[in-house]
């Protein structure tokens, strides 16, 4: 047995083992990917709920799509990766992993993305992690696959702190970013639709459900 093949336990790895190495690698090729303290505590959420089927916008090199199929139950993510680069390194992660009954990535800009394309239609989860300055975009395309009871999670709400210092943020490009974060979470909070949370873990998460009429 390899040492890979010792890692992976059943087809799932723990959070502690396997986000180092696969931390390291986006840190050397400089990607951005979800603090561990944000993944701990979607996987704590979705394995509580009882949440399986995932819906990922922004793949980047695989990271959380691996480490959530593997450590959610029954865990299974379909994700959405613009950058073609991202997207072969996400691939060869996915395959080294041996998750591909458990992961299924596209190829593709997620806002114009055919939805006939994914391989479910309902998801448990809708989790946006992808260009920020679309967020509400993203969310208004995909909430509709997502259940009933299902839930949207959000990452980088507080975009370094930024957020609640807009005014003082001297880089112009920066600035606009931030001020359309903010701009999602002012409407997705005062949303007469959806009930939201703040998650103050990592970088700011929201976690975001359908109100029942």
């Amino acid at each position: 047995m390899t040492k890979q093949q010792q890692k992976i336990n059943g087809g799932r790895m723990k959070l502690e083992n396997d986000i180092p190495s696969l931390e390291q690698e986006a840190i050397d090729l400089q990607m951005p990917i979800i603090q561990k303290e944000a993944l701990e505590y979607m996987v704590e959420l979705l394995n509580k709920e009882q949440l399986t089927n995932i819906l990922e916008i922004g793949s980047c090199i695989g990271y959380s799509s691996i480490l959530l199929a593997s450590n959610v139950k029954e865990g299974y993510v379909e994700t959405i990766e613009i950058d073609h680069k991202r997207f072969l390194t996400a691939v060869e992660n996915i395959k080294k992993y041996q998750l591909e009954n458990n992961i299924y990535i596209h190829h593709g800009d997620a806002l114009s993305f055919d939805e006939c394309l994914l391989k479910k239609k309902q998801f448990d989860c809708l989790f946006i992690d992808a260009a920020k300055a679309q967020y509400q975009k993203f969310f208004e395309k995909y909430i509709k696959y997502v259940n009933q009871n299902g839930i949207v999670i959000v990452d980088n709400l507080d975009f370094h702190g930024m957020i609640f210092h807009i005014d003082e943020i001297k880089n112009r490009n920066t600035r606009q970013l931030v001020r359309k974060i903010k701009q999602f979470k002012d409407w997705i909070f005062n949303h007469e639709d959806f009930e939201c949370h703040y998650i103050h873990v990592g970088d700011g998460l929201a976690i975001i459900r359908k109100k029942l009429f």
